[in-house]
């Protein structure tokens, strides 16, 4: 996540609406003018930042030259209260984190998808401290809209949404997310970090720690709170330094 806007899926940079320089797609012919009575063949093919979707629609979205139209992820943020209470005051989606935080782990920094009129369609929150296998362990936890991306681009995977790894698979572990028991899958093949992905509020809710083994965790009793619901504790929070988990 460089110090501009970039893509959720891949972290390149993105056009800002209307900017001229965006390879925009090709609309074909068949869709120039009155809408047909019937789908042209070659509707399927069409990229969805094309198509004629009228207010709200990909032209007011910022375009990236692999993905199209997206949510820009915003420049990451220092971890200071601050910060963190301006993108809670304006977020659609939940800002998970640890309360209280484990033993001398801290709140290491904010990133977020969307803007400041519409708000944060996605959430990073970072958080570090020592691992309980030795050395130190960092963890990211990710709420957003379906089909954002980001949490699956720090999980390794393809994207934009987790794929079929519910199917025919039992939980994992669980958290309780705002009180609410929330079965959590593990992600297979994700490398050097653990990864696991639930739901939560309606929105994807992915964790993702370092080292790999530091996955146990989530085999112990893990609550999240949603920091729009605890406002008054933000000020409280132990502010650590900026994550370099953002950046890799």
């Amino acid at each position: 996540m460089k110090g501009e806007p970039s893509c959720p899926r891949c972290g390149n940079r993105v056009h800002a609406p209307g900017d001229p320089s965006a390879h925009l797609p090709v609309v074909p012919d068949s869709l120039v003018g009155a809408v047909p009575d019937t789908v042209p063949e070659d509707l399927a093919s069409l990229p969805a930042a094309a198509l004629p979707l009228g207010a709200g629609s990909a032209v007011d979205l910022w375009h990236c030259e692999l993905h199209g139209a997206v949510h820009p992820v915003q420049p990451v943020l220092s971890p200071d209260a601050e910060s963190l209470f301006e993108v809670v005051q304006h977020s659609q989606v939940p800002l998970w984190l640890p309360w209280p935080l484990p033993g001398n782990w801290r709140f290491s920094g904010l990133a977020y998808v969307g803007d400041r009129i519409d708000g944060a369609r996605a959430t990073v929150v970072a958080a570090s401290g020592p691992s309980p296998f030795g050395g130190e362990g960092d963890l990211l936890l990710i709420a957003e809209e379906m089909g954002i991306g980001i949490g699956a681009r720090f999980a390794g995977l393809p994207g934009p949404d987790p794929g079929p790894i519910f199917e025919d698979t039992a939980a994992h572990a669980k958290v309780y997310a705002a009180g609410r028991p929330t079965p959590m899958w593990a992600v297979p093949g994700t490398g050097d970090r653990a990864v696991f992905v639930g739901e939560a509020r309606g929105m994807w809710l992915w964790l993702v720690l370092w080292p790999a083994i530091d996955g146990t965790m989530l085999y112990d009793e893990v609550v999240l709170t949603d920091l729009r619901d605890a406002l008054a504790e933000i000020p409280h929070l132990p502010i650590g330094t900026l994550s370099s988990r953002f950046f890799g």
